[in-house]
């Protein structure tokens, strides 16, 4: 079997380099065709499960259903390169409105269905849909946001009924319905054409609209080893990028997709994973805790023993989590397993992977990279750095960025020469191995030295007692700043026993001084995070302070 991941470094250049790979898809491939001609020899296959009911779609009746709604789209006067709104939660339907919006050419840019008016006019602000999909419980939310910005939007409903607004089930009757691939707008387009909007994670501010084109989404590979004997469940809802390449993956393997009917859990995904024999799951660092803290190993073996690729990605995952799933998934021996995942929004997904064969895995590391992929690491003049040398990690993909959303400035920002900023400080060790640690914009500094918040977090979370860690600055007059930390307790004896003392001891042992928490520990009741699991740092401050009163 070829790696699909590796990393070759070019001394001279100062670049690392994935493996060189033929592509599965050429330039002039889109999504809808490539779905299309995977679906069309699996007609019969069942390639969605609603777990609230047990309907199910068939990989024609999905074909027929999108075919069907993409038609409507068009009637209702959309043209391709307009762009469709997502606003709605897990149902039947869903992928159908994906796949119906890869067919039209327009695409899609998804909000998560809980967010209220003014997070939808942020995201909406940017990208103006001329039709949003919403459910019946959030209508009212979606016609402020677009009376607000006054757009000329339709909308149409997921789930739910609201008198005089049309149901998505009024647009996918199948008779008499010509699937011809010809007669779509997708046909006249290409790989670099946009797919789909997404929002960049916004831990560093307002959240950006990332344009994803056909190429770079066909080329993700989000799950390597998926087949049409796959079972894939999906938490994430389109806002999120694991929600889009969960899908894609799905499609283009006519796997198996298990719909939940409810936020995620950790009981009910246990039971999801059992209850289906899941093989590809994708899950956060914060899920994955939440499980491990909640139930025993034994407990979690029974309920991933069908597990393939159990993919964790979004945010650094602790060392101590890694080991106890790599223990947990150790008798898994027909897949990678365990695999860590570090990518862009920008780049459509991940550019390494840290797993099993066919990856090859490092505790702590990131990984290597993802085929026809490479990476320098730059100082702060844009100097390339070598090995084990700490930098910004710039990133260069073949296939297509096509920029923010009507923000050409922006854009300009983000990239240096061929190469997209990630924003991330990082370094490879000797044998090609990736390390992020810390964000550009959370690193401070005290007495001079630079200090990267995401180690000491790491070191934290190994102690007993301790759920979540962020570390944060305290501005002084004479060091400059002070490291200070929020700590949530566990839910557990452990987490009823733990002091400021306890961690104070903990890092006299584990780190040196110049890591110490000269700003003091504080405990909190929650840690603020972005919807897409990333801790928002620069709120921390001001919710330790109206606990502590830290600041005059």
């Amino acid at each position: 079997m070829v790696k699909v991941v590796g990393t070759t470094y070019d001394e001279e250049g100062k670049v690392w380099s994935g493996p060189i790979a033929n592509d599965l898809y050429g330039s002039d491939v889109t999504l809808a065709k490539a779905i299309v001609m995977q679906l069309e020899k699996t007609p019969q296959k069942v390639i969605q499960i609603i777990d609230s009911t047990g309907e199910t779609l068939t990989a024609q009746q999905f074909l027929d259903y999108s075919t069907a709604l993409a038609k409507n789209m068009l009637k209702m006067g959309l043209k391709c390169q307009d762009v469709v709104g997502l606003y709605a939660q897990h149902s039947l339907h869903v992928a159908t409105m994906m796949m119906a919006s890869f067919l039209c050419g327009t695409p899609v840019s998804g909000a998560f269905y809980g967010f209220d008016k003014d997070t939808l006019v942020t995201i909406y602000e940017k990208t103006r849909p001329k039709l949003i999909f919403c459910d019946a419980e959030n209508f009212e939310k979606a016609l402020n946001a677009i009376d607000h910005l006054q757009l000329a939007a339709k909308v149409v409903l997921m789930i739910g009924s609201v008198e005089g607004v049309t149901h998505i089930s009024e647009l996918v009757q199948t008779e008499e319905i010509s699937r011809e691939y010809s007669q779509f707008p997708c046909a006249s387009l290409s790989g670099s054409d946009t797919a789909v909007i997404l929002c960049s994670s916004g831990t560093t501010g307002t959240p950006k609209a990332v344009m994803c084109s056909n190429q770079g989404l066909l080329h993700s590979n989000f799950y390597p080893t998926a087949t049409d004997q796959s079972i894939i469940l999906l938490f994430s809802t389109m806002y999120w990028a694991s929600g889009i390449l969960s899908l894609i993956a799905s499609l283009l393997h006519s796997s198996l997709r298990i719909i939940p009917h409810k936020p995620y859990s950790p009981e009910y995904c246990l039971h999801l994973l059992k209850h289906y024999k899941v093989t590809h799951f994708f899950t956060t660092a914060s899920q994955a805790s939440e499980v491990v803290l909640n139930y025993s190993k034994q407990e979690i073996r029974e309920s991933y023993k069908s597990i393939d690729t159990l993919l964790i990605g979004g945010s650094k995952v602790p060392h101590l989590l890694q080991e106890t799933l790599l223990d947990i998934l150790a008798d898994n021996k027909h897949g990678p397993g365990l695999c860590i995942v570090y990518g862009m929004t920008e780049i459509c997904g991940a550019i390494v992977a840290s797993g099993g064969y066919p990856f090859e895995f490092k505790l702590s590391s990131e990984g290597k990279i993802f085929p026809n992929r490479k990476i320098c690491i730059v100082d702060e003049h844009n100097e390339k750095l070598g090995p084990n040398e700490h930098g910004e990690i710039l990133i260069y993909t073949p296939y297509t960025w096509l920029g923010y959303y009507n923000d050409p400035e922006t854009t300009a920002k983000a990239m240096h020469e061929k190469w997209i900023r990630s924003g991330d400080v990082g370094y490879f060790d000797d044998e090609g191995f990736l390390y992020v640690v810390s964000r550009t914009k959370e690193m401070f500094k005290w007495n001079n030295f630079q200090i990267c918040p995401q180690p000491i977090e790491d070191v934290l979370l190994r102690l007993p007692g301790v759920a979540e860690v962020c570390v944060f600055p305290i501005p002084d007059l004479i060091a400059e700043n002070l490291a200070a930390c929020a700590i949530v307790r566990a839910k557990n004896e452990e987490g009823i026993k733990l002091t400021e003392d306890c961690v104070r001891k903990f890092l006299d042992k584990h780190l040196d001084k110049m890591y110490h928490m000269r700003g003091g520990v504080y405990f909190v009741d929650a840690i603020p995070k972005t919807t897409s699991d990333k801790i928002l740092r620069q709120q921390v401050p001001a919710i330790v302070n109206a606990h502590y009163k830290i600041f005059d």
